[in-house]
């Protein structure tokens, strides 16, 4: 999804629309910047003869992600409902994919995320 994503991306083209991509998860600590960093690594392979232009190029990560936005910013988000992600409707959704995904390491969380998006942005 994400290559599919970059391919058809508007940024690189002369266009006044600017694509501006906010990843998150539950506390944007994991998922939220693993995804930002793969997205980011494969604009600038796809983009390699053009560097330093990119399809996406303001690519941000939810400050503490959707939990505390939600109930910061209720009025922003649709459907008006959190459900955390370890509550028990999401016990076999969340099983099947930990057991697909690779582990990380902590280590690792915060590296090659620039911006963070915070509350006050909005």
């Amino acid at each position: 999804m994400i290559e599919r994503l970059l391919r058809q991306g508007t940024s690189t083209q002369q266009s006044p629309k600017r694509d501006i991509l906010v990843f998150h998860c539950e506390f944007s600590s994991a998922r939220g910047p693993r995804m930002s960093r793969l997205l980011r690594k494969l604009d600038r392979e796809l983009n390699i003869d053009r560097y330093p232009l990119l399809n996406y190029p303001e690519v941000y990560l939810l400050h503490e992600g959707y939990k505390a936005f939600f109930h910061s910013r209720q009025e922003h988000c649709d459907p008006l409902g959190y459900t955390p992600m370890l509550h028990s409707n999401h016990k076999s959704d969340l099983r099947h994919f930990r057991s697909k995904s690779k582990s990380w390491c902590i280590g690792d969380r915060r590296r090659g995320v620039q911006n963070r998006l915070k509350f006050s942005d909005w």
